[in-house]
């Protein structure tokens, strides 16, 4: 008898992989990603009557069921989202706070013409307060900052009043990361940059300038993406040989020499909040697993409108993995039962 000969590129590896929900990567993760699929059949292979053939029995499938696991270890509030299906989130307030800039006055003015998404450039109708180094919040004018409707930048080149040559940046180095228009709001924000890089676990940063700043105040450290909020336990003295700002809680990131510091309204926290009924479109997710073999081919498998309904045990431990488990389940439209929501796509 022949055997079949199978060639060691042609095995089959899960890694390196990427796994996105939404369009969104799924991070790090402690297991390797898998994919599993459960047939249902008719168990009894009905036999026609009158049919005379070698196969005893028709079988039938019922469902093919697609299903990705994975767990996850960094936390966020999208993936906690995943695991909640039909859940809510909001946000609260984390914003600039108003107060004098580096050149002594508080700048109050409007943009004088809409600034593009990515902008490195803003019009202002006047700069008479404003300095190189100041922090500004730029947001609608009339109502409520948040997080959302409202960003922080700091001024790297003065401009003149109405022209488009004042030139800022944001907290990671870039332009604008949210698209605003004519009139809206410029306040500037007490901000400054740190004195010396800081690494994760530190309770202690040194900075420019400790002006503005008290003891209960909140304070968001870092870039764009990656900034972290604490409460000040302590404020000292400046530049790198002063004391410093002091916080109980261990950052959790580095950060860099002139990372910025920014003085906020409050603890940014996202509250969700899980709902029992009947799952909206938008507990749905798409989800697609990239794999390669060791000739680099690709193995593609799709879901679409996936829920994870999995029984979640968060441990709050210094022993145990934090994080949870995702089992994303894809589910088809009930008007069409034999048109499966999942597809696996191999090029060789």
């Amino acid at each position: 008898m022949s055997g079949t000969t199978i060639a060691p590129d042609r095995m089959m590896f899960g890694a390196p992989a990427s796994l996105t929900v939404d369009g969104e990567e799924a991070g790090a993760t402690f297991t390797a990603p898998s994919v599993s699929i459960e047939y249902t059949t008719n168990a009894d292979k009905t036999t026609p009557q009158g049919a005379r053939s070698k196969i005893k029995g028709m079988l039938f499938v019922k469902t093919a069921v697609c299903k990705v696991k994975f767990r996850v270890n960094e936390w966020a509030s999208t993936k906690l989202g995943w695991v909640m299906p039909g859940s809510t989130a909001t946000s609260s307030e984390s914003v600039g706070v108003p107060g004098a800039g580096a050149s002594g006055g508080t700048l109050a003015t409007t943009l004088a013409a809409n600034p593009a998404l990515g902008a490195t450039t803003l019009d202002l109708t006047s700069v008479t307060t404003v300095a190189v180094g100041d922090f500004v919040r730029v947001g609608p004018a009339g109502v409520a900052a948040t997080e959302a409707n409202s960003e922080i930048v700091r001024i790297v080149v003065k401009g003149t009043a109405g022209g488009t040559d004042t030139i800022i940046e944001n907290s990671a180095g870039g332009g604008m990361l949210h698209d605003f228009t004519t009139a809206d709001e410029v306040k500037t924000v007490i901000g400054t940059i740190l004195a010396a890089p800081c690494v994760a676990g530190a309770t202690n940063v040194k900075v420019d300038v400790v002006a503005g700043l008290a003891p209960a105040e909140v304070v968001r450290i870092g870039g764009a993406g990656r900034y972290e909020t604490r409460v000040l336990t302590a404020v000292g003295t400046a530049l790198v040989g002063g004391t410093g700002l002091t916080f109980a809680i261990p950052l959790t990131r580095d950060h860099g020499l002139d990372a910025w510091v920014v003085k906020v309204s409050g603890l940014s926290q996202v509250t969700i909040q899980p709902v029992a009924g009947r799952m909206p479109l938008s507990a749905h997710h798409d989800v697609v697993l990239t794999g390669v073999d060791l000739a680099g081919n690709p193995l593609i498998v799709e879901l679409d409108d996936a829920i994870s309904l999995v029984n979640q045990d968060i441990a709050f431990s210094d022993d145990d993995w934090a994080g949870f488990a995702v089992e994303l389940e894809a589910y088809g439209d009930p008007l069409q039962p034999t048109l499966l929501p999942w597809r696996i796509k191999y090029s060789a």
